[in-house]
C-alpha cells in the first residue's frame, strides 16, 4: 500500500521555518538534526513506494484487491457501530466513569510527551494536576479523557509552569500566556516515573541542572561529594560560568544503561565515554586551534611566567604537560587571562578612599600601587645613582691612577704630556697609605708565583697543563715587576721629601 509523504514534507517545512526564526544555538542544533532525519525518511518512503508499485504491478490480481476492499468495509462498519453505541444520552455516563478511574492519578508523578516548536517529541518528568472536563472521541469511536500535566524539569520556556497560574491569579489564557498552564495528554501516552538514582553519579555522567531562571540545562559531572550532597557540573551551554556547584535536589541524572547490575560497569561506561571524548583527533584539533589562536592574541609586554627565568621553570613545564599553549589565555578553551595578576601594595595608614583619590590623581593608572612597578622605579633610580657615582669616580684622580697613567704606561708621549699631575701634589699621608698597599700587593703576587711554580714542578715539561701554567707565570711575573716599579717611584718621592725636611731645618 503506497505511503503518502505529504505529512513528512509539511513537517519539514515547519522545521525550516523554525530554523529561520530561532536564534537559540541548542534549538538550532536539534532542528538541523530533525531536518536531516526527515529528509532521509522522505527518501526511504519514496523508495518503498516505488518498490511496492513494481511488486503490485507484477503479482497483484483482481481477487486480492476484492479481499482487501471487503476487509476495509468491515472495519468501517465496526467503527459506525461503536459510534452509535456512544450516543449523546450516555456520553456523560461514560465520561464520569473515566473520571472516577483517573482521579487516583491526580497529583502523581509520571513521564509525559512534549512536542517542541520544531516538531520533535520527547518525554519529560511531569505531575498530573487535573482531568479535562470536555470529552474526546478518537477515530475508532472510543471515548477518552485527557489529563492536564505540568513538567517538573522544564528544559524550554514553553514548558515552564506559570507561577501565577499555580496560584490561580494568571490573567491570560493558555494561548496568550508565555508560560505553560499545563498540557493535555491522553492517559495511555503517560509513562511511569523513575526516581533519580544519585548513588550512581560519577565523572562524565550526563545530568540536567537547574539554574536560577528555573530551566534545566544539560551538563556533565566533574566530581560528586556524597557527604555534603553537592556535585560540580560543567554545563554544555556557552557562558561565563560553565562550571558550577549544585545540590542533589537541583540535579536530574540521565542514565541510558538502566540494566546495569553493578557500579563497576557504570564506571567502565564513564571511562569509555571519557576516552572517546578525548581521542587523539579531538586533542590534535584542539591543539591546532589553540596554536592558531595564540598567533592572533594580543602580546603583553610582560609574558605569563616571566619570573621563572630566575628558577627552573617547573610551573610552566607542568602547565605545558596539561595542554597549555604559551601565548593563549588560561583554561581549556584559552579564554582566560593572558596578562598575569600583579600584587598591589597600598600606602600604610591611608583609607581606601584616599588611595582611590591618589590613583585618580595619577590619571587613573591601574598599576599605580603595583609592587612590580615600584620595584622597576627603584631599580631605575638605583641605576641612575650608580651611573653618577661612576662618573664621579672617573673624574677623581688619586695616587694609583697617577701611577697607572704615568709610570706603568710605558712612557708614551701622550701620557708624558700630562705634567700637571705628579706625585708631588699628593700628601705625605696618602703616599704612606699607597706604600702599604703596594707592599701587600707585592707579597700576594709573590705567593701566587710560588704556587704556580709548584704546579709546574708537578707536571711534565711540554704538556698542555705545563704550557698554560707557564703563561700564567709570565703574566704574574710582569705584574710583580710593575708593582715593584711603583714601589720604587714611591720610595724616591718619600726620600726626597725627607731630604727637603732636613734641609729646611738647617
Amino acid at each position: 500500500m503506497e505511503t503518502n509523504t505529504s505529512d513528512y514534507e509539511s513537517q519539514l517545512q515547519i522545521v525550516e521555518e523554525s530554523l529561520a526564526t530561532t536564534e537559540n544555538e541548542e534549538e538550532r542544533i536539534a532542528l538541523n538534526s530533525l531536518k536531516a532525519d526527515l529528509l532521509e525518511l522522505i527518501e526511504l518512503t519514496n523508495q518503498t513506494n516505488a518498490a511496492e508499485l513494481s511488486n503490485s504491478a507484477d503479482g497483484c490480481n483482481f481477487n486480492e484487491e476484492l479481499e482487501r476492499f471487503r476487509s476495509e468495509m468491515a472495519l468501517l462498519e465496526n467503527v459506525e457501530s461503536n459510534v452509535h453505541e456512544v450516543t449523546e444520552e450516555n456520553i456523560d455516563e461514560h465520561l464520569n466513569k473515566l473520571r472516577v478511574k483517573l482521579e487516583d492519578m491526580v497529583g502523581k508523578k509520571c513521564t509525559a510527551p512534549h512536542q517542541h516548536t520544531w516538531g520533535s517529541v520527547s518525554y519529560h518528568n511531569a505531575i498530573v494536576c487535573g482531568i479535562e472536563d470536555i470529552a474526546n472521541m478518537d477515530s475508532n469511536g472510543q471515548l477518552k479523557a485527557r489529563l492536564r500535566v505540568l513538567f517538573t524539569n522544564p528544559t524550554h520556556r514553553e514548558m515552564l509552569p506559570c507561577s501565577f497560574y499555580l496560584e490561580g491569579e494568571c490573567r491570560f489564557d493558555d494561548t496568550q500566556c508565555h508560560f505553560s498552564h499545563g498540557e493535555l495528554i491522553d492517559a495511555e501516552k503517560l509513562g511511569e516515573y523513575a526516581e533519580p538514582d544519585f548513588t550512581r553519579l560519577a565523572r562524565n555522567c550526563v545530568v540536567l541542572a537547574k539554574l536560577p531562571d528555573r530551566l534545566w540545562y544539560r551538563g556533565r559531572v566533574l566530581c560528586a561529594n556524597f557527604v555534603e550532597q553537592l556535585c560540580r557540573v560543567r554545563l554544555d551551554k556557552k557562558g561565563d560560568k560553565r562550571e558550577r556547584d549544585f545540590p542533589f535536589e537541583d540535579l536530574l541524572p540521565i542514565f541510558h544503561d538502566d540494566d546495569l547490575s553493578s557500579g563497576s560497569s557504570s564506571n567502565e561506561s564513564c571511562d569509555e565515554l571519557e576516552e572517546s571524548e578525548d581521542s587523539d583527533e579531538i586533542k590534535s584539533a584542539r591543539q591546532a586551534k589553540l596554536v592558531e589562536k595564540s598567533l592572533f592574541e594580543f602580546k603583553p609586554t610582560q609574558p605569563l611566567g616571566e619570573w621563572e627565568k630566575y628558577t627552573r621553570g617547573i610551573g610552566s613545564k607542568i602547565m605545558a604537560k596539561m595542554g597549555y599553549v604559551h601565548g593563549t589565555g588560561l583554561g581549556s578553551d584559552g579564554n582566560g587571562i593572558v596578562i598575569p595578576v600583579t600584587a598591589q601594595i597600598l600606602p600604610q595608614g591611608y583609607s581606601l578612599d584616599r588611595c582611590m583619590e591618589l590613583r585618580e590623581a595619577a590619571n587613573g593608572d591601574k598599576d599605580y600601587f603595583s609592587i612590580e612597578k615600584k620595584l622597576q622605579q627603584q631599580k631605575k633610580k638605583q641605576e641612575n645613582i650608580n651611573a653618577k657615582a661612576y662618573e664621579r669616580e672617573l673624574q677623581r684622580t688619586d695616587v694609583f691612577s697617577f701611577i697607572n697613567d704615568n709610570i706603568l704606561s710605558g712612557g708614551s708621549e701622550i701620557k708624558k704630556a700630562k705634567k700637571n699631575i705628579s706625585l708631588s701634589n699628593e700628601t705625605t699621608k696618602s703616599l704612606n697609605v699607597a706604600s702599604v698597599r703596594l707592599a701587600d700587593d707585592i707579597r700576594r703576587k709573590e705567593r701566587e708565583i710560588a704556587k704556580i711554580r709548584q704546579s709546574m714542578a708537578r707536571n711534565s715539561v711540554g704538556s698542555d697543563v705545563y704550557k698554560r701554567t707557564q703563561q700564567q707565570l709570565q703574566i704574574k711575573t710582569q705584574e710583580l715587576k710593575d708593582l715593584q716599579r711603583e714601589e720604587t717611584v714611591l720610595s724616591k718621592e718619600q726620600a726626597s721629601r725627607k731630604t727637603k725636611d732636613k734641609l729646611s731645618v738647617f
